[in-house]
Protein backbone atom coordinates (compact mmCIF):
# COMPACT_ATOMS: atom_id res chain seq x y z
CA UNK A 1 0.00 0.00 0.00
CA UNK A 2 1.35 3.41 -1.00
CA UNK A 3 1.80 5.73 1.93
CA UNK A 4 0.40 9.25 1.94
CA UNK A 5 3.09 11.92 1.90
CA UNK A 6 2.45 14.25 4.83
CA UNK A 7 3.85 17.59 5.96
CA UNK A 8 2.85 18.47 9.53
CA UNK A 9 2.59 22.11 10.62
CA UNK A 10 2.29 22.28 14.41
CA UNK A 11 2.41 24.39 17.58
CA UNK A 12 3.08 21.51 19.96
CA UNK A 13 1.22 21.50 22.97
CA UNK A 14 -0.74 18.53 24.08
CA UNK A 15 -3.12 17.55 21.28
CA UNK A 16 -0.48 18.46 18.67
CA UNK A 17 1.82 15.94 20.38
CA UNK A 18 -0.82 13.22 20.05
CA UNK A 19 -1.32 14.16 16.39
CA UNK A 20 2.42 13.91 15.75
CA UNK A 21 2.57 10.48 17.41
CA UNK A 22 -0.28 9.23 15.21
CA UNK A 23 1.33 10.52 12.01
CA UNK A 24 4.84 9.29 12.82
CA UNK A 25 3.76 5.79 13.81
CA UNK A 26 1.03 5.20 11.22
CA UNK A 27 1.71 2.62 8.52
CA UNK A 28 -0.33 4.79 6.14
CA UNK A 29 1.80 7.96 6.43
CA UNK A 30 5.20 9.05 5.16
CA UNK A 31 6.03 12.19 7.11
CA UNK A 32 8.28 14.35 4.95
CA UNK A 33 9.00 16.81 7.73
CA UNK A 34 7.50 18.90 10.52
CA UNK A 35 7.31 22.68 10.57
CA UNK A 36 6.72 24.62 13.77
CA UNK A 37 4.94 27.91 14.41
CA UNK A 38 4.20 30.04 17.45
CA UNK A 39 0.67 29.56 18.80
CA UNK A 40 -0.23 27.59 21.89
CA UNK A 41 3.27 28.31 23.19
CA UNK A 42 6.32 30.36 22.28
CA UNK A 43 8.11 29.07 19.19
CA UNK A 44 11.15 27.80 21.08
CA UNK A 45 8.90 25.71 23.36
CA UNK A 46 6.92 24.42 20.38
CA UNK A 47 10.08 23.29 18.60
CA UNK A 48 11.56 21.75 21.75
CA UNK A 49 8.35 19.80 22.44
CA UNK A 50 8.25 18.58 18.84
CA UNK A 51 11.79 17.26 19.07
CA UNK A 52 10.91 15.48 22.32
CA UNK A 53 7.98 13.71 20.63
CA UNK A 54 10.17 12.59 17.72
CA UNK A 55 12.66 11.00 20.12
CA UNK A 56 9.86 9.38 22.11
CA UNK A 57 8.62 7.76 18.89
CA UNK A 58 12.09 6.73 17.75
CA UNK A 59 11.71 8.84 14.59
CA UNK A 60 14.78 11.03 14.74
CA UNK A 61 15.07 10.67 10.97
CA UNK A 62 12.35 13.30 10.52
CA UNK A 63 13.47 16.92 10.15
CA UNK A 64 11.98 19.71 12.25
CA UNK A 65 11.97 23.14 10.60
CA UNK A 66 11.27 26.21 12.69
CA UNK A 67 8.89 28.74 11.21
CA UNK A 68 7.17 31.96 12.18
CA UNK A 69 7.12 33.05 15.80
CA UNK A 70 4.24 35.49 15.29
CA UNK A 71 1.14 35.86 13.10
CA UNK A 72 1.21 37.90 9.88
CA UNK A 73 -0.85 40.88 11.08
CA UNK A 74 -2.84 40.34 14.25
CA UNK A 75 -0.06 41.13 16.73
CA UNK A 76 1.42 44.17 14.97
CA UNK A 77 -0.08 46.40 17.65
CA UNK A 78 0.65 45.49 21.25
CA UNK A 79 -2.84 46.42 22.47
CA UNK A 80 -4.67 43.98 20.19
CA UNK A 81 -6.46 41.11 21.91
CA UNK A 82 -4.33 38.63 19.95
CA UNK A 83 -1.09 40.22 21.11
CA UNK A 84 -2.22 40.23 24.73
CA UNK A 85 -3.53 36.67 24.69
CA UNK A 86 -0.49 35.23 22.90
CA UNK A 87 1.80 36.89 25.41
CA UNK A 88 -0.17 35.34 28.26
CA UNK A 89 -0.18 31.92 26.58
CA UNK A 90 3.59 32.12 26.29
CA UNK A 91 4.15 31.46 29.96
CA UNK A 92 1.84 33.43 32.22
CA UNK A 93 -1.67 32.14 31.54
CA UNK A 94 -2.25 29.25 33.94
CA UNK A 95 -5.40 28.18 32.08
CA UNK A 96 -3.55 27.76 28.79
CA UNK A 97 -0.71 25.93 30.48
CA UNK A 98 -3.12 23.51 32.10
CA UNK A 99 -3.97 22.29 28.59
CA UNK A 100 -0.58 22.89 26.94
CA UNK A 101 2.45 22.56 29.24
CA UNK A 102 5.45 24.55 28.13
CA UNK A 103 7.52 21.37 28.34
CA UNK A 104 6.04 17.96 27.59
CA UNK A 105 6.70 15.21 30.19
CA UNK A 106 9.53 13.74 28.11
CA UNK A 107 13.34 13.79 28.36
CA UNK A 108 15.24 16.75 26.94
CA UNK A 109 15.89 16.01 23.26
CA UNK A 110 19.34 15.11 22.01
CA UNK A 111 18.41 15.98 18.43
CA UNK A 112 18.31 19.52 17.06
CA UNK A 113 16.09 21.45 14.71
CA UNK A 114 17.22 21.89 11.11
CA UNK A 115 19.29 24.90 10.11
CA UNK A 116 16.80 25.56 7.31
CA UNK A 117 13.73 27.61 8.15
CA UNK A 118 10.24 26.25 7.59
CA UNK A 119 9.45 28.58 4.69
CA UNK A 120 12.52 27.62 2.65
CA UNK A 121 12.19 23.90 3.40
CA UNK A 122 8.47 23.81 2.59
CA UNK A 123 8.87 25.58 -0.74
CA UNK A 124 11.89 23.52 -1.80
CA UNK A 125 10.25 20.26 -0.76
CA UNK A 126 6.93 20.91 -2.49
CA UNK A 127 8.56 22.12 -5.70
CA UNK A 128 10.52 18.86 -5.81
CA UNK A 129 7.46 16.62 -5.29
CA UNK A 130 5.21 15.14 -7.93
CA UNK A 131 1.99 16.91 -8.84
CA UNK A 132 -0.93 16.32 -6.47
CA UNK A 133 1.12 14.11 -4.15
CA UNK A 134 1.46 15.83 -0.74
CA UNK A 135 -1.04 16.38 2.06
CA UNK A 136 -0.33 19.26 4.43
CA UNK A 137 -1.88 18.82 7.87
CA UNK A 138 -2.00 22.08 9.81
CA UNK A 139 -2.82 21.81 13.52
CA UNK A 140 -1.68 25.35 14.35
CA UNK A 141 -2.07 28.93 13.13
CA UNK A 142 -1.51 28.71 9.36
CA UNK A 143 1.16 31.42 9.17
CA UNK A 144 3.87 29.20 7.67
CA UNK A 145 1.62 27.85 4.94
CA UNK A 146 0.24 31.27 4.00
CA UNK A 147 3.77 32.66 3.73
CA UNK A 148 4.79 29.78 1.47
CA UNK A 149 1.71 30.15 -0.74
CA UNK A 150 2.28 33.89 -1.13
CA UNK A 151 6.04 33.50 -1.73
CA UNK A 152 5.67 30.68 -4.27
CA UNK A 153 2.14 29.86 -5.48
CA UNK A 154 3.54 27.07 -7.69
CA UNK A 155 3.90 24.85 -4.61
CA UNK A 156 0.16 24.23 -4.76
CA UNK A 157 0.66 22.07 -7.87
CA UNK A 158 2.12 19.32 -5.70
CA UNK A 159 -0.41 19.74 -2.87
CA UNK A 160 -3.12 17.10 -2.94
CA UNK A 161 -4.94 18.53 0.07
CA UNK A 162 -4.52 20.93 2.95
CA UNK A 163 -6.20 19.60 6.08
CA UNK A 164 -6.66 22.41 8.59
CA UNK A 165 -7.67 21.95 12.20
CA UNK A 166 -9.43 25.24 12.67
CA UNK A 167 -12.59 27.24 12.48
CA UNK A 168 -16.12 26.74 13.68
CA UNK A 169 -19.65 27.19 12.44
CA UNK A 170 -22.17 26.03 15.03
CA UNK A 171 -19.91 25.06 17.96
CA UNK A 172 -17.85 27.71 19.75
CA UNK A 173 -14.99 27.79 22.23
CA UNK A 174 -16.40 28.77 25.66
CA UNK A 175 -13.21 30.66 26.47
CA UNK A 176 -12.62 32.70 23.30
CA UNK A 177 -15.89 32.40 21.41
CA UNK A 178 -13.84 31.57 18.30
CA UNK A 179 -11.37 28.85 17.34
CA UNK A 180 -7.85 29.62 18.59
CA UNK A 181 -5.77 28.64 15.52
CA UNK A 182 -7.81 30.87 13.21
CA UNK A 183 -8.11 33.66 15.78
CA UNK A 184 -4.31 33.79 16.15
CA UNK A 185 -3.77 34.51 12.46
CA UNK A 186 -7.01 35.28 10.61
CA UNK A 187 -5.26 36.73 7.57
CA UNK A 188 -3.16 33.59 7.08
CA UNK A 189 -6.18 31.31 6.79
CA UNK A 190 -7.97 33.75 4.50
CA UNK A 191 -4.94 33.69 2.17
CA UNK A 192 -5.18 29.90 1.99
CA UNK A 193 -8.95 29.90 1.47
CA UNK A 194 -8.52 32.33 -1.43
CA UNK A 195 -5.61 30.39 -2.97
CA UNK A 196 -7.64 27.79 -4.85
CA UNK A 197 -6.07 24.95 -2.86
CA UNK A 198 -8.06 21.82 -2.03
CA UNK A 199 -8.85 22.59 1.63
CA UNK A 200 -10.51 20.32 4.18
CA UNK A 201 -11.50 22.18 7.34
CA UNK A 202 -11.68 20.15 10.57
CA UNK A 203 -13.46 22.65 12.84
CA UNK A 204 -14.88 22.44 16.34
CA UNK A 205 -18.10 21.11 14.81
CA UNK A 206 -16.19 17.87 14.10
CA UNK A 207 -13.45 17.87 16.73
CA UNK A 208 -15.98 18.10 19.55
CA UNK A 209 -16.61 14.43 18.75
CA UNK A 210 -12.96 13.52 19.41
CA UNK A 211 -13.26 13.38 23.22
CA UNK A 212 -11.85 10.25 24.84
CA UNK A 213 -12.56 9.01 28.35
CA UNK A 214 -10.31 8.04 31.25
CA UNK A 215 -11.19 4.41 30.46
CA UNK A 216 -9.99 4.73 26.89
CA UNK A 217 -6.85 6.51 28.06
CA UNK A 218 -6.17 3.57 30.33
CA UNK A 219 -6.65 1.15 27.41
CA UNK A 220 -4.01 3.09 25.49
CA UNK A 221 -1.71 3.17 28.51
CA UNK A 222 -1.91 -0.63 28.80
CA UNK A 223 -0.11 -0.96 25.46
CA UNK A 224 2.98 -0.11 27.49
CA UNK A 225 5.22 1.68 24.98
CA UNK A 226 6.63 5.15 25.56
CA UNK A 227 4.42 6.76 22.87
CA UNK A 228 1.30 5.05 24.26
CA UNK A 229 2.07 6.21 27.79
CA UNK A 230 2.65 9.75 26.51
CA UNK A 231 -0.69 9.75 24.68
CA UNK A 232 -2.52 8.40 27.74
CA UNK A 233 -0.89 11.00 29.99
CA UNK A 234 -1.90 13.83 27.66
CA UNK A 235 -5.48 12.61 27.31
CA UNK A 236 -5.81 12.48 31.09
CA UNK A 237 -4.22 15.90 31.45
CA UNK A 238 -6.78 17.43 29.08
CA UNK A 239 -9.62 15.69 30.90
CA UNK A 240 -8.48 17.15 34.22
CA UNK A 241 -7.90 20.62 32.76
CA UNK A 242 -11.40 20.70 31.26
CA UNK A 243 -13.22 19.87 34.49
CA UNK A 244 -15.84 22.51 35.22
CA UNK A 245 -16.30 23.69 31.63
CA UNK A 246 -19.85 23.48 30.35
CA UNK A 247 -20.51 21.90 26.91
CA UNK A 248 -21.64 24.30 24.18
CA UNK A 249 -24.58 23.22 22.01
CA UNK A 250 -24.24 19.81 23.61
CA UNK A 251 -20.60 19.43 22.56
CA UNK A 252 -17.53 19.59 24.79
CA UNK A 253 -14.68 21.24 22.88
CA UNK A 254 -12.40 21.52 25.92
CA UNK A 255 -11.82 17.76 26.30
CA UNK A 256 -11.44 17.18 22.57
CA UNK A 257 -8.25 15.95 20.88
CA UNK A 258 -8.68 18.41 18.03
CA UNK A 259 -5.34 18.02 16.28
CA UNK A 260 -5.24 14.23 16.41
CA UNK A 261 -8.58 14.13 14.62
CA UNK A 262 -7.12 16.23 11.79
CA UNK A 263 -4.37 13.64 11.25
CA UNK A 264 -6.93 10.87 11.41
CA UNK A 265 -9.12 12.64 8.84
CA UNK A 266 -6.15 13.06 6.50
CA UNK A 267 -5.33 9.35 6.62
CA UNK A 268 -8.82 7.89 7.11
CA UNK A 269 -11.51 10.28 5.76
CA UNK A 270 -14.20 7.84 6.84
CA UNK A 271 -13.73 9.06 10.42
CA UNK A 272 -15.64 12.22 9.43
CA UNK A 273 -19.41 11.79 9.62
CA UNK A 274 -20.43 14.71 7.45
CA UNK A 275 -18.49 16.89 5.01
CA UNK A 276 -20.14 19.78 3.18
CA UNK A 277 -18.73 21.84 0.32
CA UNK A 278 -19.10 25.41 1.55
CA UNK A 279 -17.92 28.95 1.09
CA UNK A 280 -15.84 29.73 4.18
CA UNK A 281 -14.07 33.01 4.82
CA UNK A 282 -12.46 34.62 7.84
CA UNK A 283 -13.48 37.98 9.25
CA UNK A 284 -10.36 40.12 8.91
CA UNK A 285 -12.11 43.45 9.48
CA UNK A 286 -10.57 44.10 12.92
CA UNK A 287 -14.02 44.46 14.49
CA UNK A 288 -15.72 42.40 17.18
CA UNK A 289 -15.96 39.38 14.86
CA UNK A 290 -12.26 39.46 13.92
CA UNK A 291 -10.99 35.90 13.49
CA UNK A 292 -14.39 34.24 13.15
CA UNK A 293 -15.04 31.84 10.28
CA UNK A 294 -18.14 32.73 8.26
CA UNK A 295 -19.68 29.73 6.49
CA UNK A 296 -22.03 30.33 3.55
CA UNK A 297 -22.77 33.77 4.97
CA UNK A 298 -23.45 35.40 1.61
CA UNK A 299 -25.88 32.68 0.59
CA UNK A 300 -28.00 33.53 3.63
CA UNK A 301 -28.39 37.00 2.14
CA UNK A 302 -29.55 35.60 -1.18
CA UNK A 303 -26.19 35.79 -2.97
CA UNK A 304 -24.90 32.59 -4.57
CA UNK A 305 -21.18 32.02 -3.95
CA UNK A 306 -18.92 29.19 -4.99
CA UNK A 307 -17.55 26.74 -2.39
CA UNK A 308 -13.86 27.14 -1.57
CA UNK A 309 -13.40 24.28 0.90
CA UNK A 310 -14.92 21.21 2.48
CA UNK A 311 -16.13 21.63 6.05
CA UNK A 312 -16.53 18.75 8.51
CA UNK A 313 -19.56 18.71 10.82
CA UNK A 314 -19.04 15.55 12.86
CA UNK A 315 -16.78 12.60 13.56
CA UNK A 316 -17.06 8.96 14.56
CA UNK A 317 -15.65 8.89 18.10
CA UNK A 318 -15.29 5.11 18.22
CA UNK A 319 -13.48 4.96 14.88
CA UNK A 320 -11.19 7.77 16.00
CA UNK A 321 -10.25 5.87 19.14
CA UNK A 322 -9.70 2.64 17.19
CA UNK A 323 -7.48 4.49 14.72
CA UNK A 324 -5.27 5.76 17.53
CA UNK A 325 -5.26 2.48 19.45
CA UNK A 326 -4.39 0.44 16.34
CA UNK A 327 -1.47 2.71 15.44
CA UNK A 328 0.02 2.42 18.92
CA UNK A 329 -0.60 -1.34 19.08
CA UNK A 330 1.06 -1.91 15.69
CA UNK A 331 4.00 0.22 16.78
CA UNK A 332 4.42 -2.04 19.79
CA UNK A 333 4.40 -5.13 17.57
CA UNK A 334 7.05 -3.62 15.29
CA UNK A 335 9.23 -2.84 18.27
CA UNK A 336 8.67 -6.25 19.87
CA UNK A 337 8.04 -4.47 23.19
CA UNK A 338 6.61 -6.45 26.08
CA UNK A 339 4.11 -4.85 28.45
Amino acid sequence: MEKKKIILDVDTGSDDAIAIVCALLSNEAEVLGITTVGGNLKLENVTDNTLRVLECCGRTDIGVYEGSSKPLVSTLVSWSLQAQELERSSGVNDLTLSFHPQTLPLPKPSIRKSDRCALVWMIETLLACEENSVTIVATAPTTNIALAVRACPDILKSVREIVIMGGTDQVIDPMLGVEFNVWCDPEALEIILQSGANVLMIPFDATADSCLSYERAESIRSIGTAPAILVADLIEQRLKASEGFVPVNGKDVCRALHDALAVCAALHPEVIREIRSVSCHVDIGRGICYGETAVNRASRLGTVIEPNCRFAYGADTDLFFMFMYRILKEDKERRGVRS
